[in-house]
């Protein structure tokens, strides 16, 4: 039973991996060079606001579940391992490459955060009055793209990293020698 629960939480984890960092790709290398291709700008913004709406549920979802399963993996790491309680988490390289992680982790949750409740809103606004015939900055919708592009490009490379930290740690060969 408790081999079939770690698998399920692994899976879970992975499943969550797959929903978070399967909309970072397509939304950067699919949907915003597809979607400069649509001439009539409101189509375009409001098919934006769609996907990126959709994509942020589709993401939360999979985030959960990497928090949730995430959670039962490192609260059991010892047992499975078989470390018992005299060894410091921090005296293994396991506990480094988690706490880098988890470091990491939180680095790109206040960069996504950032992205979807100030960057990506601020540039929708402004692609959707420039549609409506407002005159709009042409330098801050050119500022805001390259922003919101970098973020996207960061927290990716970031999440790739946490991403091969997170095989590192299920090396028992590797991550739990003694530092």
């Amino acid at each position: 039973m408790e081999n079939g629960i770690r698998i399920l939480m692994v899976w879970l984890h992975v499943l969550g991996v797959a929903l978070w960092v399967g909309p970072q790709f397509f939304l950067a290398f699919a949907w915003v060079p597809a979607s400069r291709g649509i001439a009539d700008v409101p189509t375009r913004v409001k098919a934006m606001r769609t996907i990126t709406r959709r994509f942020g549920y589709i993401g939360g979802v999979g985030l959960g579940l990497i928090l949730i399963a995430g959670t039962y993996l490192i609260s059991t790491w010892r047992d499975y391992w078989g470390v018992g309680d005299e060894v410091g988490f921090l005296d293994l390289r396991y506990g480094w490459i988690f706490t880098i992680k988890m470091a990491l982790l939180l680095v790109m949750l206040v960069l996504v955060g950032f992205h979807i409740f100030s960057i990506g809103p601020r540039q929708l606004d402004l692609l959707e009055r420039q549609a409506n015939g407002e005159r709009v900055s042409e330098e801050e919708l050119a500022r805001l793209r390259r922003l919101s592009m970098t973020l996207s490009m960061l927290t990716l490379l970031i999440t790739l990293a946490i991403m091969a930290l997170g095989v590192t740690l299920s090396v028992g060969e590797y991550s739990l020698q003694e530092m």
